[in-house]
């Protein structure tokens, strides 16, 4: 049993303790009989449990229809994703964004889950048929900033991705697995990329994507999400101090400013084909590469998946009895009411009657008169 109250817990103990004192100091004066005061006393303690608002926890369940299929997106989120070379002067990022949201649309009732690597890689969306959270979850993606950047492998996610998928395959092992993965295959670490191919065997379907241009682009440094003009978004001219001009001093580090090398010039980053295409080797599946000039739907059809009804916790709602003690205050009340009724008709009974003016009526009806002397007579 859990108590939400209909006030604060402060607000609650002050009603409470307010209408006991008004109980309490009356009858230890004796004014009336003590026991209606006790009794009143307990009608207080039943409405501070009403007012408590007690209720039971109850957990519904749903029904609904769900594609037999589980969605990983994996992404890169490096530093090196910030690149301006995607479809003339955008971001990786936000060609990225577009294409899981494309790819989204095409797995109707179907599982979705985005894995993210850089450093380090963590699963920021769980399996989930919500594609509205999905779609929030995508928005808020930003590459890493670069001073928090410690070089990372292509492979980071293996990990990661195996663990959700064994995991995931216990829960639902009639789904198929498909896999997505989105990145510039930039390898800045000095070890070799992990082979991918000891779980391809578990994947039915998927592509590999590759973003950026042999010429390269230079980045931005990445900003929190929603702060300024926010990554790709200059927010200004190039002649502007602070927003990543060439002309711009290392040191002076305005907001939005692009990565440099040591030598104080903009740091350029170069998709490298070969390394993605190794992947996609490993999984099993095509390799794409995406410069915006055509829709996604174009290069990759999603298979038709069985659908399967399956059902779900939902949430959890709570039953609540506020009413049950309130019906015994209300009983209470009622009882007052008699109280009180009878008080008056007592009261009314002991009062004496004022006489009506003119005294009793004499015979026949007429109303006595006072003689001369007696008092009301006319002088």
């Amino acid at each position: 049993m859990i108590f939400d109250p209909a006030f604060s817990w402060f607000g609650w103990g002050f009603i409470v303790l307010a209408l006991l004192t008004v109980c309490l100091i009356p009858a230890i004066r004796g004014d009336g009989p003590r026991w209606k005061w006790f009794a009143r006393m307990g009608t207080v303690a039943v409405l501070a449990v009403a007012l408590a608002r007690p209720g039971i926890p109850i957990k519904s369940s749903t029904e609904e229809y769900e594609a037999r299929a589980d969605v990983y997106f994996v992404v890169d989120t490096t530093t090196s994703m910030a690149a301006e070379d995607f479809a003339g002067d955008g971001t990786r990022l936000s060609g990225v964004k577009k294409d899981m949201l494309a790819l989204a649309d095409q797995f109707p009732g179907t599982r979705l889950s985005i894995i993210t690597f850089a450093s380090t890689a963590a699963t920021v969306m769980p399996l989930t048929t919500d594609h509205a959270a999905f779609a929030s979850a995508v928005d808020v993606l930003t590459p890493e900033a670069s001073q928090n950047s410690k070089g990372s492998s292509i492979t980071e996610a293996g990990e990661e991705l195996e663990k959700r998928i064994s995991a995931n395959d216990e829960d639902r092992p009639e789904n198929k697995n498909v896999v997505f993965y989105f990145g510039d295959g930039e390898q800045t670490t000095t070890q070799s990329p992990d082979s991918w191919s000891s779980f391809a065997s578990r994947i039915d379907s998927g592509a590999v994507f590759g973003y950026g241009t042999s010429a390269g682009g230079k980045m931005r440094e990445s900003q929190p999400f929603g702060y300024g003009s926010g990554i790709g978004d200059p927010g200004g001219t190039d002649d502007e101090p602070g927003l990543g001009s060439d002309d711009d001093s290392p040191d002076e580090g305005g907001a939005g400013d692009y990565v440099r090398d040591r030598n104080g010039n903009p740091g350029i980053s170069k998709i490298d084909e070969s390394n993605l295409k190794r992947i996609a080797s490993d999984l099993g599946v095509d390799y794409h590469h995406r410069d915006g000039k055509g829709a996604i739907s174009s290069i990759y059809t999603a298979p038709k998946y069985d659908q399967a009804l399956v059902k779900k916790d939902g949430r959890v709602t709570v039953d609540e009895y506020f009413w049950i003690p309130l019906i015994l205050v209300f009983a209470w009340i009622a009882v007052e009411f008699v109280f009180g009724f009878r008080e008056y008709l007592r009261l009314k009974a002991i009062t004496p009657r004022r006489p009506r003016r003119g005294g009793p009526p004499g015979p026949g009806g007429v109303p006595h008169q006072p003689g001369p002397g007696q008092s009301g007579a006319p002088r």
